[in-house]
Protein backbone atom coordinates (compact mmCIF):
# COMPACT_ATOMS: atom_id res chain seq x y z
CA UNK A 1 0.00 0.00 0.00
CA UNK A 2 2.89 2.35 0.70
CA UNK A 3 4.43 1.66 -2.69
CA UNK A 4 1.47 2.94 -4.68
CA UNK A 5 2.19 6.09 -6.68
CA UNK A 6 0.21 9.23 -5.91
CA UNK A 7 -2.70 9.74 -8.27
CA UNK A 8 -3.74 12.94 -9.95
CA UNK A 9 -7.40 13.83 -10.14
CA UNK A 10 -8.66 14.08 -13.74
CA UNK A 11 -12.24 15.04 -12.87
CA UNK A 12 -13.44 18.38 -14.21
CA UNK A 13 -10.13 18.85 -16.03
CA UNK A 14 -11.92 20.07 -19.17
CA UNK A 15 -14.25 22.40 -17.27
CA UNK A 16 -13.78 25.86 -15.90
CA UNK A 17 -12.87 25.93 -12.22
CA UNK A 18 -16.27 27.41 -11.36
CA UNK A 19 -17.96 24.13 -12.30
CA UNK A 20 -16.19 21.88 -9.74
CA UNK A 21 -16.36 24.71 -7.20
CA UNK A 22 -20.15 24.83 -7.50
CA UNK A 23 -20.38 21.04 -7.32
CA UNK A 24 -18.22 20.61 -4.22
CA UNK A 25 -19.62 23.69 -2.48
CA UNK A 26 -23.18 22.51 -3.05
CA UNK A 27 -22.66 18.97 -1.81
CA UNK A 28 -20.65 20.16 1.22
CA UNK A 29 -23.24 22.73 2.29
CA UNK A 30 -26.15 20.30 1.90
CA UNK A 31 -24.19 17.60 3.75
CA UNK A 32 -23.47 19.93 6.66
CA UNK A 33 -27.10 20.91 7.17
CA UNK A 34 -28.92 17.70 6.20
CA UNK A 35 -28.63 15.76 9.47
CA UNK A 36 -30.57 12.76 8.29
CA UNK A 37 -29.23 9.18 8.10
CA UNK A 38 -29.87 8.58 4.40
CA UNK A 39 -28.41 11.93 3.33
CA UNK A 40 -25.34 11.40 5.50
CA UNK A 41 -24.85 7.87 4.13
CA UNK A 42 -25.15 9.07 0.52
CA UNK A 43 -22.73 11.94 1.16
CA UNK A 44 -20.16 9.68 2.80
CA UNK A 45 -20.44 7.09 0.04
CA UNK A 46 -19.97 9.70 -2.69
CA UNK A 47 -17.00 11.28 -0.93
CA UNK A 48 -15.23 7.96 -0.37
CA UNK A 49 -15.96 6.74 -3.91
CA UNK A 50 -14.38 9.82 -5.46
CA UNK A 51 -11.49 9.74 -2.99
CA UNK A 52 -10.65 6.15 -3.94
CA UNK A 53 -10.70 7.02 -7.63
CA UNK A 54 -9.00 10.41 -7.61
CA UNK A 55 -6.69 10.26 -4.60
CA UNK A 56 -6.00 6.53 -4.49
CA UNK A 57 -6.42 3.74 -1.95
CA UNK A 58 -3.47 4.61 0.29
CA UNK A 59 -4.35 8.28 1.02
CA UNK A 60 -7.99 7.34 1.61
CA UNK A 61 -7.08 4.59 4.08
CA UNK A 62 -4.63 6.87 5.85
CA UNK A 63 -7.46 9.30 6.46
CA UNK A 64 -9.83 6.56 7.59
CA UNK A 65 -7.35 5.51 10.27
CA UNK A 66 -8.41 8.45 12.40
CA UNK A 67 -11.80 9.18 10.81
CA UNK A 68 -13.41 5.84 11.66
CA UNK A 69 -12.31 5.97 15.33
CA UNK A 70 -13.71 9.50 15.45
CA UNK A 71 -17.14 8.16 14.41
CA UNK A 72 -16.97 5.56 17.18
CA UNK A 73 -15.81 8.15 19.71
CA UNK A 74 -18.60 10.61 18.92
CA UNK A 75 -21.13 7.77 18.93
CA UNK A 76 -20.03 6.62 22.40
CA UNK A 77 -19.60 10.08 23.90
CA UNK A 78 -22.94 11.49 22.75
CA UNK A 79 -24.99 9.59 25.40
CA UNK A 80 -22.84 11.26 28.08
CA UNK A 81 -23.96 14.72 26.94
CA UNK A 82 -27.42 13.91 25.62
CA UNK A 83 -29.05 11.15 27.64
CA UNK A 84 -32.34 11.38 25.78
CA UNK A 85 -34.49 8.89 23.97
CA UNK A 86 -37.05 6.20 24.61
CA UNK A 87 -35.22 2.97 23.74
CA UNK A 88 -32.99 2.06 26.68
CA UNK A 89 -29.96 0.04 25.63
CA UNK A 90 -28.15 -0.29 28.95
CA UNK A 91 -27.85 1.43 32.28
CA UNK A 92 -24.51 2.06 33.98
CA UNK A 93 -25.28 3.40 37.43
CA UNK A 94 -26.79 6.86 36.98
CA UNK A 95 -25.97 6.82 33.26
CA UNK A 96 -28.68 5.69 30.85
CA UNK A 97 -27.68 4.88 27.28
CA UNK A 98 -30.45 5.17 24.72
CA UNK A 99 -30.45 3.93 21.14
CA UNK A 100 -31.53 7.35 19.89
CA UNK A 101 -28.47 9.00 21.45
CA UNK A 102 -26.17 6.40 19.92
CA UNK A 103 -27.80 6.84 16.53
CA UNK A 104 -27.47 10.62 16.68
CA UNK A 105 -23.79 10.34 17.64
CA UNK A 106 -23.11 7.89 14.82
CA UNK A 107 -24.83 10.14 12.26
CA UNK A 108 -22.95 13.22 13.45
CA UNK A 109 -19.63 11.35 13.37
CA UNK A 110 -20.31 10.10 9.86
CA UNK A 111 -21.35 13.61 8.82
CA UNK A 112 -18.08 15.06 10.12
CA UNK A 113 -16.05 12.44 8.27
CA UNK A 114 -18.02 13.01 5.06
CA UNK A 115 -17.38 16.76 5.17
CA UNK A 116 -13.67 16.25 5.85
CA UNK A 117 -13.34 13.79 2.94
CA UNK A 118 -15.25 16.17 0.65
CA UNK A 119 -12.80 18.95 1.47
CA UNK A 120 -9.92 16.60 0.69
CA UNK A 121 -11.57 15.69 -2.60
CA UNK A 122 -12.10 19.34 -3.47
CA UNK A 123 -8.44 20.09 -2.73
CA UNK A 124 -7.43 17.33 -5.18
CA UNK A 125 -9.40 19.01 -7.99
CA UNK A 126 -9.30 22.71 -7.14
CA UNK A 127 -5.58 23.36 -7.08
CA UNK A 128 -4.09 26.69 -6.06
CA UNK A 129 -3.74 27.82 -9.68
CA UNK A 130 -7.38 27.05 -10.45
CA UNK A 131 -8.60 28.87 -7.36
CA UNK A 132 -6.45 31.87 -8.24
CA UNK A 133 -7.99 31.97 -11.70
CA UNK A 134 -11.42 32.38 -10.09
CA UNK A 135 -10.44 35.50 -8.18
CA UNK A 136 -11.06 38.90 -9.76
CA UNK A 137 -8.19 41.11 -10.70
CA UNK A 138 -8.61 43.25 -7.62
CA UNK A 139 -8.14 40.17 -5.46
CA UNK A 140 -4.79 39.34 -7.04
CA UNK A 141 -3.09 41.53 -4.41
CA UNK A 142 -4.44 39.35 -1.60
CA UNK A 143 -1.77 36.62 -2.04
CA UNK A 144 0.89 39.33 -2.04
CA UNK A 145 -0.41 40.77 1.23
CA UNK A 146 -0.64 37.30 2.79
CA UNK A 147 2.89 36.40 1.71
CA UNK A 148 4.28 39.68 3.07
CA UNK A 149 2.49 39.12 6.37
CA UNK A 150 3.86 35.58 6.53
CA UNK A 151 7.36 36.98 6.11
CA UNK A 152 6.93 39.85 8.58
CA UNK A 153 5.61 37.82 11.51
CA UNK A 154 8.75 35.67 12.00
CA UNK A 155 10.90 38.71 11.23
CA UNK A 156 9.13 40.69 13.94
CA UNK A 157 9.60 37.88 16.45
CA UNK A 158 13.29 37.62 15.60
CA UNK A 159 13.74 41.37 15.98
CA UNK A 160 11.95 41.24 19.32
CA UNK A 161 14.47 38.71 20.59
CA UNK A 162 17.31 40.86 19.24
CA UNK A 163 16.01 43.96 21.02
CA UNK A 164 15.59 42.11 24.31
CA UNK A 165 19.04 40.51 24.19
CA UNK A 166 20.65 43.86 23.31
CA UNK A 167 18.79 45.60 26.12
CA UNK A 168 19.87 42.92 28.60
CA UNK A 169 23.48 43.28 27.46
CA UNK A 170 23.53 47.04 28.15
CA UNK A 171 24.35 46.78 31.87
CA UNK A 172 26.19 50.13 31.97
CA UNK A 173 22.92 52.07 31.59
CA UNK A 174 21.81 51.07 35.07
CA UNK A 175 19.59 48.36 36.50
CA UNK A 176 17.39 46.35 34.21
CA UNK A 177 13.91 47.77 33.69
CA UNK A 178 10.89 46.04 35.08
CA UNK A 179 8.78 43.72 32.98
CA UNK A 180 6.28 46.44 32.07
CA UNK A 181 8.97 48.99 31.18
CA UNK A 182 10.90 46.39 29.17
CA UNK A 183 7.74 45.56 27.20
CA UNK A 184 7.10 49.24 26.46
CA UNK A 185 10.69 49.80 25.34
CA UNK A 186 10.67 46.72 23.12
CA UNK A 187 7.33 47.66 21.54
CA UNK A 188 8.51 51.21 20.86
CA UNK A 189 11.72 50.04 19.18
CA UNK A 190 9.86 47.45 17.10
CA UNK A 191 7.32 50.06 16.00
CA UNK A 192 10.08 52.45 14.89
CA UNK A 193 11.86 49.63 13.09
CA UNK A 194 8.66 48.49 11.33
CA UNK A 195 7.70 52.02 10.23
CA UNK A 196 11.14 52.51 8.71
CA UNK A 197 10.89 49.19 6.86
CA UNK A 198 7.38 49.99 5.64
CA UNK A 199 8.64 53.08 3.83
CA UNK A 200 11.39 51.09 2.12
CA UNK A 201 8.99 48.27 1.23
CA UNK A 202 6.41 50.63 -0.22
CA UNK A 203 9.09 52.34 -2.35
CA UNK A 204 10.25 48.93 -3.60
CA UNK A 205 6.72 47.84 -4.52
CA UNK A 206 6.01 51.18 -6.22
CA UNK A 207 9.20 50.75 -8.25
CA UNK A 208 7.85 47.38 -9.45
CA UNK A 209 4.66 48.93 -10.79
CA UNK A 210 2.21 48.52 -7.93
CA UNK A 211 -0.32 51.36 -7.73
CA UNK A 212 1.17 52.95 -10.82
CA UNK A 213 -2.26 53.97 -12.08
CA UNK A 214 -2.34 51.37 -14.86
CA UNK A 215 -4.46 48.26 -14.79
CA UNK A 216 -2.34 45.18 -14.21
CA UNK A 217 -2.78 42.48 -16.82
CA UNK A 218 -2.90 38.78 -16.02
CA UNK A 219 -2.83 35.54 -17.94
CA UNK A 220 -5.89 33.34 -17.45
CA UNK A 221 -5.24 29.66 -17.95
CA UNK A 222 -8.94 28.79 -18.15
CA UNK A 223 -11.67 30.42 -20.20
CA UNK A 224 -15.34 30.33 -19.27
CA UNK A 225 -17.18 29.05 -22.33
CA UNK A 226 -20.76 28.26 -23.27
CA UNK A 227 -20.40 24.59 -22.27
CA UNK A 228 -19.15 25.68 -18.85
CA UNK A 229 -22.15 27.98 -18.48
CA UNK A 230 -24.48 25.09 -19.35
CA UNK A 231 -22.83 22.72 -16.84
CA UNK A 232 -22.76 25.38 -14.14
CA UNK A 233 -26.46 26.14 -14.67
CA UNK A 234 -27.38 22.45 -14.37
CA UNK A 235 -25.32 22.09 -11.20
CA UNK A 236 -26.86 25.17 -9.61
CA UNK A 237 -30.36 23.93 -10.43
CA UNK A 238 -29.50 20.49 -9.04
CA UNK A 239 -28.15 22.03 -5.84
CA UNK A 240 -31.27 24.19 -5.41
CA UNK A 241 -33.58 21.19 -5.95
CA UNK A 242 -31.57 19.15 -3.45
CA UNK A 243 -31.67 21.94 -0.89
CA UNK A 244 -35.48 21.96 -1.07
CA UNK A 245 -35.73 18.16 -0.91
CA UNK A 246 -33.24 18.01 1.99
CA UNK A 247 -35.35 20.53 3.89
CA UNK A 248 -38.44 18.39 3.34
CA UNK A 249 -36.64 15.21 4.46
CA UNK A 250 -35.07 16.79 7.54
CA UNK A 251 -38.33 18.42 8.62
CA UNK A 252 -39.94 14.97 8.72
CA UNK A 253 -37.05 13.32 10.61
CA UNK A 254 -36.14 13.55 14.28
CA UNK A 255 -33.97 11.53 16.63
CA UNK A 256 -35.73 12.32 19.89
CA UNK A 257 -37.77 11.02 21.58
CA UNK A 258 -38.25 8.25 19.00
CA UNK A 259 -36.92 7.89 15.47
CA UNK A 260 -39.47 7.36 12.69
CA UNK A 261 -39.01 4.49 10.30
CA UNK A 262 -36.94 5.21 7.20
CA UNK A 263 -38.83 4.60 3.98
CA UNK A 264 -37.85 4.58 0.34
CA UNK A 265 -38.28 8.05 -1.19
CA UNK A 266 -37.56 9.35 -4.66
CA UNK A 267 -36.16 12.57 -3.18
CA UNK A 268 -32.91 10.81 -2.28
CA UNK A 269 -32.08 10.19 -5.95
CA UNK A 270 -31.25 13.82 -6.88
CA UNK A 271 -28.81 14.07 -3.97
CA UNK A 272 -27.24 10.77 -4.96
CA UNK A 273 -26.81 12.16 -8.47
CA UNK A 274 -25.13 15.28 -7.06
CA UNK A 275 -22.89 13.33 -4.68
CA UNK A 276 -21.68 10.99 -7.43
CA UNK A 277 -21.10 13.69 -10.07
CA UNK A 278 -17.37 13.93 -9.18
CA UNK A 279 -16.94 10.16 -9.46
CA UNK A 280 -18.76 10.13 -12.81
CA UNK A 281 -16.57 12.98 -14.05
CA UNK A 282 -13.43 11.10 -13.00
CA UNK A 283 -14.55 7.91 -14.76
CA UNK A 284 -15.51 9.85 -17.89
CA UNK A 285 -12.16 11.63 -17.96
CA UNK A 286 -10.27 8.35 -17.62
CA UNK A 287 -12.32 6.69 -20.34
CA UNK A 288 -11.68 9.64 -22.68
CA UNK A 289 -7.97 9.53 -21.90
CA UNK A 290 -7.77 5.80 -22.65
CA UNK A 291 -9.69 6.25 -25.89
CA UNK A 292 -7.36 8.99 -27.11
CA UNK A 293 -4.16 7.18 -26.13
Amino acid sequence: MTGQPARTARAFSTCHASVPLACFAGVIVISMFAIQPVYVAISLAGALAFSLLARGLSPTLRGLRWQLPMIALICLLNPLFSASGSTLVLKLGPLSVYAESLAYGAVMGALMVAVVVWFEDAAAVLTQDRLLSLSPRRARSVPVVVSIAAQLVPQLLERSRTVRSTSDACTAAGPRPSGKDALINTSTLLLDWSLEDSLERSDAMRARGWESGRERTCYRVERFGSSDAFKLTLLVLLVCVNALLAWVACSQWHFYPTMPQLVMWWGYLPFAALAFVPMASELLARATERRLS
